[in-house]
């Protein structure tokens, strides 16, 4: 593949703006996490404060810094919405492909690191969390850019000396600085993790540790974190320190996050999706690693290995946990398929053809569901099953389509695979219920909600709420008329409810159902009440929501 490094950057810009950019200012913010980081910058520039985030006027200890700084210059130039929200992360995405490239043309040639670029762009975990406002993706990208560098500098591709503060002892300590403030430890953990693999169990051979200059450039990691660290720690009394780190790192790693149950080898299996559909070469790479067993080879194995190790122990498990492995993955994948196709070769392994069938398989029956209205599924909520079958199928080809070198079938499902996921964001904010209100959440008086606490209400509001636990709060303070806006659980059905009852063939019983306590509630003159329902993701449950607003004449 006769391809210049600039036409392969150009290719990797595009198709990440064809995939990533359409549907990401379409599609609300949906989980928790999402406005907290989101509104947490908003906050941050409501008080002109650069150190410490706040979400809903409380200090915010999950993350350290550097996402929300990014964020703060995309509201800057573009306002505050969904698509200036999530750039940073569509950015990382891009970056990371370019970063593939670059490695594996250097490594072994531009068609390796060009399939290594474009399968990371169209794989299932980069789609889900590179148009997400959270954290993962920058760091990811300070990940693999110090991996990049300590292969650099501890086994380089030619016989060039290295000068001793060169250009790699930047971009290692750089990155593991930033990667810190991106996402804490874990930046640290996986490099750090990977060169024990790499040197005393995957490779077993002496290394030239002092190319790393580690007693500069650590010092230089170090003033970089406690530039920030210390006015962090200084300005919350160390409290920034005990929540972040005891909280969020510690405690999740001894209890399971939300109640959820621990499952062995959740990564083992939950590769199958994140990977997805690339996955499908999984035996062909492995095949290629053990028939020529190399320094480098031993390098990107340990890579991958190292967050799968440091999670498989920890009691919270979510599949982008050990996302910082997967470029390793990416640039195996490149030069195994690139090899292959130097010999003439373009055979798939029955594992392939089983994975890419069952993946279509999967995605007719989801496409059927949808079609078909099966358990009671209507209008919009049917449109979206549908599309997340449009989503899986549109994946498939694209690996059949790739693997095959079809360029044109390629270009297609990529176009398909983008018009889906548009379609998706679309049919997900219509659904979405506090998206349907935000007319009504503006304002500037009291904002209160009773059984729905969604961060969400907070960033379509761009107020404080108050989230009171007993009904009688919200009706004393709506007697009186002093909220200028109520929003209060109505009913909910979670979505194992809803497949049993349907099941079933029985009227759906809500999970939650407070219809009779607020129909008796006593409200002031002045209030316009209504009522929303809608998908409420953050919960996988279907909700509705009565809401009293005051008017403006009331006020």
């Amino acid at each position: 593949m006769n391809l210049r490094p600039l036409h392969a950057y150009l290719l990797l810009l595009a198709v990440s703006a064809l995939l990533y950019l359409p549907a990401t200012g379409v599609i609300p913010l949906m989980d928790r996490d999402e406005p907290r980081f989101a509104h947490a910058t908003v906050e941050m520039m409501q008080r002109g404060e650069w150190v410490i985030p706040y979400f809903n006027d409380e200090y915010r200890f999950d993350k350290p810094p550097l996402t929300y700084w990014w964020m703060r210059l995309h509201f800057n130039l573009l306002g505050v919405n969904e698509l200036a929200a999530r750039l940073h992360s569509v950015i990382s995405v891009a970056a990371i492909a370019c970063v593939l490239f670059a490695m594996g043309r250097r490594l072994h040639s531009a068609t390796a690191g060009l399939i290594a670029g474009l399968a990371w762009i169209t794989s299932m975990q980069a789609l889900v969390h590179g148009r997400l406002c959270v954290a993962d993706m920058p760091m990811v990208l300070c990940v693999n850019l110090s991996q990049w560098a300590l292969i650099e500098l501890l086994q380089p591709p030619d016989s060039r000396e290295r000068s001793r503060f060169g250009r790699w002892f930047w971009v290692l300590w750089l990155s593991l600085g930033l990667g810190f403030l991106a996402k804490g430890p874990i930046a640290w953990m996986v490099p750090g993790l990977g060169l024990l693999l790499w040197r005393w169990v995957l490779w077993r051979k002496a290394l030239p540790w002092s190319r790393l200059q580690w007693r500069a450039g650590l010092s230089l990691a170090l003033v970089i974190i406690a530039a920030w660290g210390i006015p962090a720690l200084v300005l919350t009394k160390g409290l920034f320190w005990n929540v972040g780190m005891g909280e969020h790192i510690v405690k999740r790693g001894t209890e399971a996050f939300n109640g959820r149950v621990i499952i062995p080898f959740y990564y083992v299996v939950a590769a199958l999706f994140s990977l997805m559909p690339w996955v499908a070469w999984l035996p062909e790479v492995w095949r290629g690693l053990r028939t020529e067993w190399t320094g480098r080879a031993a390098f990107f194995v340990a890579w991958f290995l190292a967050p799968q190790l440091i999670f498989f122990f920890y009691a919270t498990q979510l599949p982008h946990y050990v996302m910082p492995g997967f470029p390793a993955f990416f640039l195996v994948l490149g030069m195994t398929v690139a090899s292959l196709w130097e010999k003439g070769s373009r055979r798939l392994g029955i594992f392939s053809w089983c994975y890419f069938g069952g993946l279509s398989v999967l995605s007719a029956v989801i496409l059927g569901l949808g079609c078909s209205g099966a358990f009671g599924l209507e209008g919009d909520l049917r449109s979206l099953i549908g599309s997340l079958g449009l989503i899986l199928l549109s994946l498939a080809v694209v690996g059949v389509a790739g693997s095959f070198r079809q360029r044109w079938a390629l270009g297609l499902a990529l176009i398909s695979l983008a018009g889906a996921l548009h379609f998706n964001g679309t049919l997900i904010r219509r659904l979405h219920p506090v998206v349907q209100m935000e007319s009504l959440l503006h304002g500037t008086g009291e904002a209160v909600a009773w059984q729905f606490t969604e961060p969400s209400l907070v960033f379509y509001g761009n107020r404080t709420w108050k989230y009171l636990s007993k009904l009688n709060r919200i009706e004393e303070k709506l007697a009186k008329g002093q909220p200028d806006i109520v929003v209060c659980l109505s009913r909910e059905w979670t979505l194992n409810r809803w497949i049993q009852t349907k099941r079933k063939n029985e009227v759906m019983s809500p999970d939650r159902n407070n219809t009779a306590d607020l129909d008796k509630m006593k409200v002031a003159e002045g209030y316009t009440q209504s009522t929303v329902s809608g998908l409420n993701l953050a919960r996988s449950s279907w909700v509705e929501l009565r809401v009293w607003k005051r008017t403006s004449a009331a006020k």
